[in-house]
This record gives C-alpha cells, sequence and structure tokens, in this order.
C-alpha cells in the first residue's frame, strides 16, 4: 500500500489554519506545527488519529526564533514532504508614535515571522520537498499572504509590508526552486474571519460595500484554494486571491 503524500502546515491547530488541516487530512500525512504545545493542538491530532491511526504529528517551535526553526526542521525528518503550507503569522496594530528603536523592533519581528521564517524553513526542507517531486513528479509550497500585501491596511503597516515582501518571496522561490519539481505559489485571503479581541482591522460594513459578493468568506474558502494549488501541477509563482471580488475594490 502506497503511503499517503505529507504535508507540512505551520499554525495548524486553529482557525484557518485547522481548516487546512482538516481539508488536507483526506489524503495527507500531516506534520500539525504549533506555536506551544497546547490542547488545541492534541484535540485537533486525536481527531485525525481516530479517523486514521499515525496519521497527524504535532511539532512545537516560535517561528521568529532560529534556533527554534532549526530544531522544528530537524523535526520533520528525513522522509519526503509534497506539501509545505505557511499558515502561521504575526498580525498587531503598528505605533507609528513609539520610540524608535521600538518600532523598527517591531518591523523586525514582523519580518522574522512573516518573511524570515518562510525562507529559512523552506529552504531548509528544500531537500525533502525535491525527494517528493522526484518519488512522485510533483511537490508544493503554499504561502498563506493577505490582501493587504497590495496595499496597506492603516494602522497595520508593519504587517502589510511584511505581506508584500512575502508576495515576492512567492515568485522568487517559484523561479528558484522550479527546476526541481517544486512549485511555489500563494494565497491572498480577504476577510474570511474576523480577528480575535483588539486586533480586528475592519469592522462588519467593509465587506457589504467593499467586496463583489458583499459578505466575508469562510476558512473553508482559504482551505479550498491551498488544495487546488497543492495538485495544480502547471501553477506557480501566482498568488491566488480569496477575498469575494475585494480586489475588483482595491
Amino acid at each position: 500500500m502506497d503511503t499517503p503524500p505529507r504535508a507540512l502546515i505551520t499554525g495548524a491547530t486553529r482557525r484557518v489554519g485547522a481548516e487546512i488541516a482538516r481539508q488536507l487530512h483526506t489524503d495527507h500525512e500531516l506534520l500539525l506545527h504549533a506555536r506551544h504545545s497546547h490542547a488545541d493542538a492534541e484535540t485537533l491530532a486525536a481527531q485525525f488519529n481516530a479517523l486514521r491511526a499515525h496519521s497527524a504529528q504535532i511539532l512545537t517551535g516560535e517561528l521568529g526564533d532560529e534556533l527554534a526553526r532549526t530544531r522544528l526542521a530537524d523535526a520533520v525528518g528525513t522522509a519526503p514532504l509534497d506539501l509545505l503550507v505557511f499558515n502561521a503569522s504575526r498580525y498587531a496594530r503598528s505605533d507609528l508614535a513609539a520610540a524608535p528603536e521600538l518600532r523598527n523592533a517591531e518591523l523586525r519581528a514582523f519580518l522574522e515571522v512573516n518573511l524570515v521564517a518562510t525562507w529559512d524553513l523552506a529552504l531548509r526542507l528544500r531537500p525533502l520537498l525535491v525527494a517528493a517531486a522526484h518519488a512522485h513528479g510533483d511537490a508544493a509550497i503554499v504561502v498563506i499572504l493577505d490582501i493587504y500585501a497590495q496595499r496597506p491596511l492603516p494602522g497595520y503597516e508593519a504587517y502589510s509590508i511584511s505581506r508584500a515582501a512575502g508576495a515576492m518571496l512567492v515568485q522568487a522561490l517559484a523561479r528558484a526552486f522550479g527546476s526541481a519539481g517544486i512549485r511555489v505559489n500563494g494565497v491572498a485571503p480577504g476577510t474570511v474571519l474576523w480577528a480575535e479581541g483588539a486586533q480586528r482591522g475592519e469592522t462588519d460594513a467593509v465587506p457589504a460595500r467593499g467586496t463583489a459578493l458583499g459578505h466575508i468568506g469562510s476558512p473553508a474558502d482559504v482551505a479550498q484554494a491551498v488544495r487546488y494549488l497543492a495538485s495544480a501541477r502547471y501553477v506557480t509563482g501566482s498568488v491566488l486571491p480569496v477575498d469575494g471580488g475585494r480586489s475588483t475594490h482595491l
């Protein structure tokens, strides 16, 4: 019996990440990354393993820390890796009035998690992706970005900058990895789930006046886009908007 393809999903155990994991679990073995070990990760992995034994494993690590990323890459093991989904992100308001050392540190923190971690892990795990491409004819990376990679969200300037850099990273890695059979694409969601607590950057009225469909999306919409890009063997270097037509209003 053939072994199912393996997928690593960062930020996999809550919200959009958990829905991506649910949809991929139908035909993948999953490595579920969580920042810390917590009940959500254990519950999700237990659900998957009850459906199919040994089909989900939890990996932990702070993506903003280089040593932790090294340990995370080592924990992935040596077996071919067919799919790498970067869902984890840093999302918070910017304080442009803060002291220079604070606002500069803030920007570096966004870039470390939303850009450098993707760059670092993609390069560290490239040999496993190459092995999957050789074994199965294809391997893929999907980076979850944001429609605010195209224009800044007021009050979230550092976040928007990091997402714009991530969109360029998708194109750069697609070109660099393509000859090895590794495809690299992005998904740029609009509002598919309201941010928690004080971090909410928009109001309920925004989708009604700013999207062609007139409503917010769902985590399932993002997960469906990830599944498509995971299997679309002649698509690379693209960023797919999943925004209900919001991009037509930008």
